[in-house]
């Protein structure tokens, strides 16, 4: 069913209603989301729904910084978005996995051949947001961003069931890749998008409306020099709707997994993984 919903057309109709500032549509929207999913405002920066110009701007609503404390240790590295993991592993052959029954190439995802010196595996951990988790995007360890890019074109949805029910579902839906290095290790940030989902806006766009193809150009330009040196924790990119992200480390040979369960929740700031004491 989901080749024959025309996403595109459908996710431009939400996003021009997302964004609209009519007070009629803003609430009509804001309150629906609200008897649907019961997201906790009382950690949300702003709580008086009245306040936000337009759905989107609730949708994406911040935080107070008590609510979600950056863990400090100098070996832990955080989940950059509040959600689930649906998948985690060691990449075999170049593959990553979907969903336990599909692969898809490291190339294909982030669009350049990564090649490992000593046979070292790379480890992939795939996060899904639901409607009513946190959609801002953080650094979940700081470094340089070496190298921004939009990829992609579809946007179907990435629920479990289509997680199961189509073949690089990953590789299909627009997505954003972010690769940051560091002197201990690097690792690609890829925020797929999915139906409904207007955009992923980097964090160095500017607050002016835009169309799609605005940020698509953004990312692919990528944030100017003084603005390349990302701090753990540090805002990286927003969703307009719910989607994925999937982090990729080139050397899992530094990384301490045990934590690592699939269905567990994150929530941004706390530790995802450790790196070992080398």
């Amino acid at each position: 069913m989901q080749s024959f919903i025309p996403h595109l057309i459908l996710t431009k109709l939400m996003g021009r209603l997302a964004g609209s500032k009519n007070r009629i549509i803003k609430s009509l929207l804001i309150k629906c989301f609200i008897w649907l999913y019961r997201p906790n405002l009382e950690e949300a920066l702003i709580s008086d729904i009245k306040q936000f110009p337009t759905y989107n701007s609730f949708f994406t609503r911040k935080l107070k910084k008590e609510t979600r404390p950056i863990e400090s240790s100098k070996l832990s590295i955080v989940s950059p978005v509040d959600g689930k993991i649906v998948d985690h592993g060691l990449v075999e052959n170049n593959m990553l996995i979907q969903a336990k029954k599909h692969s898809y190439s490291v190339e294909e995802l982030v669009g350049e051949k990564v090649t490992n010196k000593n046979s070292v595996k790379q480890y992939f951990i795939t996060i899904y947001l639901a409607p009513t988790d946190y959609h801002r995007i953080h650094c979940p360890y700081e470094g340089y961003i070496s190298s921004t890019c939009h990829m992609g074109k579809s946007l179907f949805s990435v629920n479990e069931k289509a997680q199961d029910n189509i073949p690089n579902l990953y590789i299909k839906n627009e997505r954003t890749v972010m690769k940051v290095e560091n002197s201990l290790f690097s690792y690609f940030l890829v925020s797929v998008g999915a139906s409904i989902v207007g955009s992923v806006v980097p964090f160095w766009s500017d607050f002016r409306s835009k169309f799609r193809k605005d940020y698509i150009d953004e990312w692919n330009k990528g944030p100017e020099e003084g603005k390349k040196q990302a701090l753990r924790g540090q805002e990286l990119a927003h969703f307009k709707m719910g989607s994925t992200v999937i982090l990729l480390f080139n050397d899992s040979s530094k990384l301490d997994l045990h934590s690592l369960t699939t269905n567990k929740t994150v929530k941004f700031g706390s530790k995802l993984i450790n790196l070992k004491n080398l």
